[in-house]
């Protein structure tokens, strides 16, 4: 059994470019730091240095290999995805937030406005779908005076999502068991500032290429309709009676449906449509504010 950290590192590289995992480096670097919960430099410096494992943690580098090497995602092997200033638990049955979703969490907030002088008392918003609670917990953590409430309806999604609630919520994040529908009907009208979702976005005949999404993310979590736009043409309707005037609705979408969301959130009575870019460049973000009075605006076809 192969003991030094360095020889290990190699090996584990290996493994996972043998397995087609194309950022193997990271990875296995990832991954060791992962299975000895240390720092991904700290790996690299034991390695420099000619440090070795424990036989026990030999081990558990080897099988977090194997479930790598069999595609599984990373973030599953490890227990943790990071989003944010968060290390959200995460693990089968559960969506794996992405690094680009930290946008969503960026435009939600920016659009709402942090003015701590404002004589506005805390605001009010719901996270549609939440799955791990990324979205709901990064807007309330990072905006500072809105409550929000995480909405999910997956029995498997259920435990990750209340277990990073009490890990991250610091008492300003709520949890709602039961699908979006529900959820809208005991919410007053008018009574929101802010619905934000990450929601099914997926053509139903499109197939994602990577394996580790196909395989392990919720089929609920990705697909929506023939055009993928079901989810959220039904959104835009619940969040037009649910949300006050001048309230705001954000979602995330995949780049070439931004014009189609546009027109959606107009025509259920909101103005100001706006889609913006994502960390990559993308145009990932579609926002609209409900209209102060009660009237469907123009499209408005800025890109941010």
């Amino acid at each position: 059994m192969i003991l030094h950290v360095d020889a290990q590192r190699k090996l584990v590289r290996e493994q996972l470019k043998a397995a087609g995992i194309a950022d193997s480096g990271v990875e296995a670097d990832l991954l060791l730091a992962g299975v000895l919960g240390i720092s991904r430099g700290e790996v690299q410096m034991r390695s420099l240095l000619g440090r070795e494992l424990s036989v026990m943690e030999a081990r558990e580098v080897g099988a977090a290999t194997a479930r790598r090497a069999r595609r599984e995602p990373l973030q599953h092997v490890l227990g943790v995805a990071p989003f944010l200033d968060m290390e959200l638990a995460v693990g089968p049955g559960v969506f794996v937030p992405r690094p680009e979703t930290e946008s969503l969490v960026t435009a939600a907030v920016a659009l709402l406005g942090q003015d701590p002088s404002s004589s506005i008392g805390q605001l009010t918003g719901i996270d549609v779908g939440s799955g791990s609670g990324a979205v709901a917990l990064g807007v309330a953590r990072a905006h500072g005076r809105i409550r929000m409430t995480a909405i999910e309806r997956s029995s498997a999604a259920w435990p990750w999502l209340r277990a990073n609630v009490k890990a991250f919520g610091d008492g300003h994040v709520d949890v709602f068991f039961g699908d979006a529908e529900r959820a809208f009907s005991v919410v007053p009208p008018g009574s929101l500032d802010l619905v934000v979702s990450n929601p099914p976005y997926v053509p139903a005949a499109n197939r994602p290429e990577s394996r580790e999404v196909w395989r392990h993310d919720p089929e609920e979590a990705l697909y929506s309709g023939a055009d993928g736009l079901d989810f959220i043409r039904e959104l835009a309707t619940w969040s037009s009676a649910a949300l006050a005037r001048g309230g705001v609705l954000v979602v995330e979408h995949e780049d070439s449906q931004g014009a189609e969301i546009r027109q959606i959130f107009a025509d259920a009575g909101f103005v100001d449509a706006a889609t913006r870019q994502d960390l990559t460049g993308r145009d990932r973000l579609t926002s609209a504010v409900r209209s102060a009075s009660g009237e469907g605006g123009c499209d408005q076809p800025t890109i941010m």
